[in-house]
């Protein structure tokens, strides 16, 4: 029983509050790692009597914090939290982790308030360390048509939220720690992830197009519903079914057999970044696409400036490494490194593990 309540109390780590005035959301939310029951260890020690469902259902999202960094990763997991999160299975969008959406919202909502309130020579927003310092450079939204100003400040906001989570991707693999002393190696290039954070994106977006003045309080009292029926859009499957749906990709996504925070927890890995999206192992899904979107990119900018914390980014490219200050346009780069990284790891690792994933 000891084993398990150290682990419980690794877990519990609260994320620290970057909450004040403009009501920075932190940026992710402790969950999900992709499979079911999945098991822990500390070291080389198994946990034993712990494990994690990681399964929720469509009326599990009702209830919506903006992710300032109050929650715990015990809440979200066990749902001591009036939010829950976790992985649902869909039959036109494939698995939605819940997580993954309600980020990407969070953000899109607050730079879609930023902008609307931006100057001309408004300052870069900065925003919390991943690896490197995140910051959006804004370039005169004043620029912009006024009859075309709040779909651009929405679409560019959705837009540049869906880049963070790219980035997140990239970071987690790279060797960021978000929680206590776990690297998120299970996390990193999970096959639901950005197909999850562009449905955030898209329910933000909806959202303050349809109500520019929404309020935070507004924002979460109103987003369950939006998403809700996004969800019902989707075909979103019960309980059940989503767990007998991970349980089918056992050994091929996941394994049931390694234990979190190992890296080969997750077999199956998507690296290839795009603005259009179809739901990861169907023939048949909903396609979404936000590629519309970045034509409003030359209005601000997300940048990635070295910062001390050099990661794992050894491996990279010497071209990389000269770089003060990375984009989007390096993301794709990052990833296929990271890519051929694992394809060598597997086999040292005698595992047969999927690197291109047929749509």
């Amino acid at each position: 029983m000891r084993s398990i309540m150290f682990v419980f109390s690794l877990l519990a780590v609260t994320f620290p509050s970057f909450a004040d005035s403009e009501s920075v959301p932190v940026g992710i939310r402790p969950c999900c790692a992709f499979g079911t029951d999945l098991q822990a260890e500390v070291g080389p020690i198994p946990v034993p009597l712990y494990s994690i469902k990681n399964v929720v259902e469509t009326d599990d999202v009702e209830d919506h914090s903006f992710n300032d960094g109050s929650s715990s990763v015990l809440g979200s997991l066990f749902g001591a939290e009036d939010e829950v999160n976790g992985l649902i299975y869909t039959n036109k969008g494939g698995f939605i982790d819940t997580a993954h959406v309600r980020d990407t919202a969070d953000f899109a909502f607050y730079l879609f308030q930023r902008f609307q309130s931006a100057k001309a020579d408004e300052a870069p927003i900065k925003l919390t360390d991943e690896l490197r310092q995140r910051q959006i450079v804004l370039h005169d939204l004043s620029q912009i048509d006024a009859t075309e100003r709040l779909q651009a400040n929405a679409e560019l906001a959705g837009l540049l939220a869906f880049r963070l989570a790219q980035w997140h991707e990239v970071a987690q693999w790279y060797g960021l720690v978000s929680v206590g002393s776990f690297k998120e190696y299970p996390s990193a290039f999970s096959p639901e992830d950005l197909y999850s954070n562009m449905l955030g994106a898209r329910i933000a977006v909806e959202m303050v197009m349809a109500n520019p003045e929404l309020s935070q309080e507004e924002y979460e009292q109103t987003f369950g519903e939006h998403f809700e029926g996004h969800l019902e859009a989707l075909q979103a499957q019960d309980e059940d079914t989503t767990i007998a749906k991970i349980k089918e990709l056992d050994g091929k996504w996941w394994d049931s057999e390694s234990r979190l925070p190992g890296k080969w927890v997750l077999r199956t890995r998507d690296y290839h970044f795009s603005l259009t999206l179809m739901p990861n192992g169907m023939s048949k899904g909903n396609e979404q696409s936000i590629a519309t979107w970045a034509k409003w990119e030359q209005f601000a900018t997300l940048e990635l400036n070295a910062t001390d914390e050099l990661g794992e980014f050894e491996v990279i490219t010497q071209d990389l490494k000269d770089k003060q200050t990375w984009t989007h346009n390096d993301f794709q780069a990052l990833a296929n490194i990271a890519k051929q990284k694992d394809m060598q790891d597997s086999h040292n690792h005698n595992e047969q593990l999927s690197y291109k994933l047929d749509k």
